[in-house]
């Protein structure tokens, strides 16, 4: 009789699914809390990476009609309008400005410009051209931004610990315009 009673008993506990909904949840809840998790945070990356391009972009169209003629201005530029959205930006922001009067050749842009590091750095942060004026009138001036933002913040479960499409910590933005006359 014994016997018979721990078998009906375990018949009963295989028909039992009052705690089913919550071991489904804990399965597929996790997995779903992590995509949209992902989904946050790329978001949030696309939307510093729209904002520093827009910001360089304006503060590259100020260098070149001759409104801004210094790092400091530069700086000052990129950060009225990216420092809404990221937090540090005149501490942390690191560029590159360029020019020439051609872009590829031995002494064009090309051959001077420098480069987004493994680790999220420009290379030469802080470059700014000795004169923003073509020697001639007649022969265009080239001019190369680049712009570089460490993001503050890691998440250690994605390779590189961020999400930004250049697979390093930082944002980066590059615009390339010939000189107003």
């Amino acid at each position: 009789m014994h016997l018979i009673t721990r078998i009906w008993r375990a018949m009963r506990l295989r028909r039992d699914v009052r705690a089913a909904t919550a071991v489904e949840f804990a399965l597929i809840g996790s997995y779903f809390f992590l995509i949209i998790f992902a989904i946050v945070v790329i978001a949030i990356d696309m939307f510093w990476q729209l904002t520093l391009d827009d910001a360089v972009r304006n503060a590259t169209r100020q260098v070149q009609i001759g409104e801004i003629s210094t790092k400091a201005k530069f700086v000052t530029a990129v950060c009225d309008e990216f420092s809404a959205v990221a937090p540090g930006c005149t501490t942390s922001l690191q560029y590159e400005v360029y020019s020439a009067p051609s872009f590829t050749g031995a002494g064009g842009i090309a051959a001077q410009m420098g480069q987004l590091q493994p680790t999220g750095n420009l290379s030469d942060n802080g470059a700014w051209p000795a004169s923003l004026t073509s020697s001639s009138s007649s022969i265009p001036l080239f001019l190369l931004v680049q712009v570089a933002y460490p993001l503050p913040f890691k998440i250690f479960a994605v390779p590189n610990g961020v999400a930004t499409e250049n697979g390093t910590s930082s944002l980066y933005s590059v615009v390339t315009t010939v000189m107003e006359p």
